[in-house]
């Protein structure tokens, strides 16, 4: 399964909304359960999201469930929600063909806002 920094970045939008209420699975619309799961298990990875991955043994990972975000998962929420930020991640980090992964977005995002809170 390919990682898909949009579904990403939606999860992490709605959880800071509230839009799962502790201990509801994570589930964006048209996107199956199992997916969605697997993308909050990377949010886990990253450390921005304190969490819960259900498991089954014939299936792996089949939902997922996020308590809080973290610190990070915070700060990262505050640059992704800005579409100008994100539009320049999507350009320079996130371009088809080079992809350089969650953590680089992540240290990308703090950049930009940093540049937009002190300037260059």
């Amino acid at each position: 399964m390919k990682r898909d920094m949009e579904l990403i970045r939606q999860i992490m939008l709605n959880v800071e909304d509230d839009k799962y209420p502790l201990g509801a699975t994570v589930h964006i619309d048209g996107t199956p359960d199992e997916i969605c799961a697997h993308h909050v298990a990377l949010i886990l990875d990253a450390g921005l999201a304190v969490g819960r991955l259900h498991r089954t043994d014939a299936y792996g990972i089949v939902a997922a469930d996020i308590e809080r975000l973290t610190s990070a998962g915070h700060d990262f929420c505050d640059g992704i929600r800005q579409d100008t930020i994100w539009n320049k991640a999507k350009a320079h980090i996130l371009k088809p063909g080079a992809s350089y992964g969650l953590s680089i977005l992540v240290e990308y995002v703090k950049l930009q806002v940093h540049q937009q809170v002190f300037g260059s």
